[in-house]
């Protein structure tokens, strides 16, 4: 069954929602695997391998392809991923592409020093075992700020295989949390709440400047990133740096940006089975296989 997002704002309202998701961040319950356990169970053909002790898991179409899409969930850098991203991956799966799931380490056991070098050296194996493979990224909330400060990172290191389109989703941009409109934004967001945001984001960012690109890609440059397709709820306190993100890329070369701004729409909606979130799954999907 899927709700509208009206109802589900109310709900979260209600619930208090916001309150529960950042104390959670701050301090995060249990580590139960719920997800990798349910894709390791999934009917579709998987390969599953450990980058140190952290699970990768590549789910297979029926039909043999190239596209390749490497999935980072979000989650504050410190949740682990929910039943939601396993359905994304699968509906990604069965449109014909080929989808790796990348359990990266977590805040605050660890920080982004470990966690980039971790993904880094994730996709470094896929590459490796899929040499000729058109690799794409997928990335929500912290996701979709990890998704983009690997491109740059690959960028930067002149990697062979890097990826030649980004979705990000609802993604988080800046770990400063500093601009104006991010306050202005905070009653109308029923998800997020800034100050406990903030915080995890320096759980996150550990011995980094919150306004290092590797924990704030905002900050990096911009240029030959590829294509971005982007999708950003306007009641998201999160939605003014990915305007920011925009603004930027406008001023490049070798970098596409295209933005879906989307009025009413809470943080993360894409990933939530809401009525409104099935075209925008559909569009993500039809910007890999373009």
């Amino acid at each position: 069954m899927r709700f509208s997002a009206q109802f589900v704002k109310q709900v979260f309202k209600v619930v208090n929602m916001k309150k529960l998701v950042g104390a959670n961040m701050v301090t995060p319950p249990k580590r139960r695997d719920f997800t990798t356990r349910r894709l390791e169970r999934s009917e579709w053909p998987k390969k599953t391998e450990l980058i140190q002790d952290s699970p990768l898991i590549t789910l297979f179409p029926r039909h043999s392809t190239k596209r390749h899409v490497f999935y980072l969930h979000g989650g504050g850098y410190a949740l682990e991923a929910s039943p939601f991203h396993k359905e994304i991956q699968e509906g990604m799966v069965a449109a014909g592409l080929k989808v790796s799931y990348f359990d990266y380490p977590l805040a605050p056991e660890n920080t982004a020093e470990i966690t980039l070098s971790r993904t880094l050296e994730a996709f470094g194996r896929l590459s490796f075992l899929y040499p000729d493979d058109r690799f794409y990224f997928f990335g929500d909330s912290a996701g979709g700020g990890l998704a983009l400060s690997v491109a740059q990172q690959l960028r930067d290191l002149n990697q062979p295989h890097r990826p030649l389109k980004l979705a990000l989703v609802s993604p988080w941009l800046d770990l400063t949390l500093q601009d104006p409109r991010v306050a202005a934004l905070q009653a109308e967001d029923v998800l997020l709440e800034r100050d406990r945001l903030a915080e995890a984001g320096k759980n996150y960012a550990g011995n980094f400047s919150l306004e290092d690109p590797r924990v704030s890609p905002l900050f990096g440059d911009m240029k030959d990133l590829g294509e971005l397709f982007v999708i950003s709820g306007t009641a998201d306190i999160l939605h003014p740096d990915v305007l920011r993100l925009q603004e930027r890329v406008a001023k490049t070369t070798g970098t596409h940006l295209h933005l879906e701004s989307v009025p009413g729409m809470m943080h993360d909606f894409v990933v939530y089975p809401l009525k409104e979130s099935e075209p925008y799954r559909n569009q993500i999907q039809e910007f890999y296989l373009q």
